[in-house]
């Protein structure tokens, strides 16, 4: 009897010390935003909780658009948080990316360009950090100041999860 409460006390010690799973970090990247700055990914965090709408194909620039009307008013000016809407854009050749460019340059509001960011670099480890399952969906990350993620969710927003977002990024801030 002894024999075996050592045992399991010794498993019980042993699940408390070995971490169960570690926070998937943002990927080391290197991009380029809407007006031509440079952002390194998840340095550009510098101590602060980041906040990412990303989209991963034409489609889903609608729904993250959706996103960024409820975020925007509230984290665009809060110095508190870096926040930023990013396209995936790996594999599109220069020509083409170049008149894309152009396009989002017109449609997309000039105060609005330093936060989003052109990415063409680590797809795959943007689409496994983001449990990638469709590719018309805008994926919304939340992570902390050392680039974990601590929040994430995609598909069209709700008013559950704008709650739940709102509710980890008050977490995050100290608000």
């Amino acid at each position: 009897m002894l024999a075996g409460l050592r045992c399991s006390v010794v498993f019980t010690v042993l699940l408390v010390l070995i971490p169960l799973g570690r926070a998937q970090q943002i990927p080391a990247t290197q991009a380029k935003t809407l007006d031509g700055a440079s952002v390194s990914f998840p340095d550009a965090a510098s101590g602060k909780p980041l906040l990412i709408v990303l989209g991963f194909s034409h489609a889903s620039s609608e729904p993250c658009k959706a996103w960024n009307k409820r975020l925007a008013p509230l984290y665009l000016g809060d110095s508190r948080i870096l926040y930023y809407e990013a396209a995936d854009f790996q594999g599109v050749p220069s020509l083409v990316m170049k008149m894309i460019l152009h396009g989002m340059k017109k449609e997309i509001q000039a105060n609005e360009h330093p936060r989003f960011v052109l990415l063409q670099t680590n797809e795959d480890q943007w689409k496994n950090l983001t449990k990638f399952s469709a590719p018309n969906d805008p994926y919304v990350l939340l992570a902390d100041p050392a680039g974990h993620i601590v929040w994430q969710t995609h598909g069209a927003v709700t008013d559950d999860q704008f709650a739940a977002l709102q509710a980890a990024v008050k977490k995050q801030i100290g608000n």
